[in-house]
């Protein structure tokens, strides 16, 4: 598993402070502790139980704790293709906000992912669990965290994985570590032309973040603007699958649309098809 760490510049007004992030590869389990910046009773021992750290200097005492359970998210409906699952850290309740799948709430609200940040999170501090496919394995998800910009005010350790999967990034923002790099895409293929009641075949093709072709199987979802399509959700078998498109009751000059995308992803690609004698 890898954890890819990015410092967005609207976290630049939260306080100092440090995210744990443990992978229990074991437990298929991602906890995820708050610590805040604090000044040591000096007349006191510092707990050595884990619920402070020491980063640069400073020391640090948790204040709330969450976790991705895998296991767990596999058994909820927004479990898909192409999702990924947010904590959010509402720094005035001072707790971290439940697990939710990102993308479900993205595509109900036509929201982008960041677009949802600035409203429904208010810039609030996020963890990400991304899950690139539905029969991802654990070690196949990723983990990103979003921390304060300012190296002073703000940092990230990360235990149970190698600490040659964890990147600190010069992105902006966890979403385009997800669009850019993790999560997968789908191309479609079809004809330029069609004639009139007639039937042509469709192509789709799952992609990596950079449209590379992928082996990897996918559920996807199309639509029709104008014309007809029998099968609006299609497994890939290697990666590929070809659909029918029928021009029922187009005529010559008329045109249509087939759009391909994922359960909570759609129109990710589409083609464009002209109605010609």
């Amino acid at each position: 598993m890898k954890v890819y760490i990015t410092r967005p510049p609207a976290y630049a007004s939260s306080p100092d402070h440090v995210v744990r992030v443990t992978v229990d590869a074991a437990n298929k389990r991602v906890g995820v502790e708050m610590f805040i910046v604090f000044s040591p009773n000096p007349s006191q021992a510092i707990a050595q139980d884990g619920t402070v750290l020491e980063s640069a200097g400073k020391h640090y005492k948790v204040i709330a704790a969450s976790a991705f359970d895998y296991e767990l998210l596999k058994k909820s409906t927004g479990w898909a293709d192409r999702q990924a699952w947010h904590l959010t850290f509402r720094w005035d309740a001072r707790a971290f906000t439940d697990p939710i799948p990102l993308y479900t709430y993205s595509m109900a609200t036509k929201m982008s992912a960041p677009e949802l940040s600035r409203t429904t999170y208010q810039n609030n501090l996020s963890v990400g669990f991304v899950v690139p496919f539905a029969d991802s394995t654990f070690e196949e998800c990723s983990v990103t965290v979003n921390i304060n910009p300012d190296v002073n005010k703000g940092d990230c350790v990360v235990l149970g994985v190698d600490p040659e999967d964890v990147e600190r990034t010069d992105y902006s923002a966890s979403a385009q570590v997800r669009e850019l790099i993790l999560l997968p895409g789908v191309q479609i293929a079809a004809p330029q032309t069609c004639p009139p009641d007639g039937t042509i075949n469709v192509q789709v093709q799952v992609v990596d973040a950079n449209d590379h072709p992928l082996v990897r199987d996918a559920e996807i979802f199309l639509e029709a603007v104008n014309g007809y399509l029998p099968k609006t959700r299609v497994k890939t078998t290697n990666g590929q699958a070809s659909v029918p498109f029928m021009a029922l009751g187009l005529v010559a000059g008329d045109s249509a649309r087939i759009k391909a995308g994922f359960k909570y992803f759609s129109g990710a690609s589409d083609a464009d098809i002209q109605i010609r004698d």
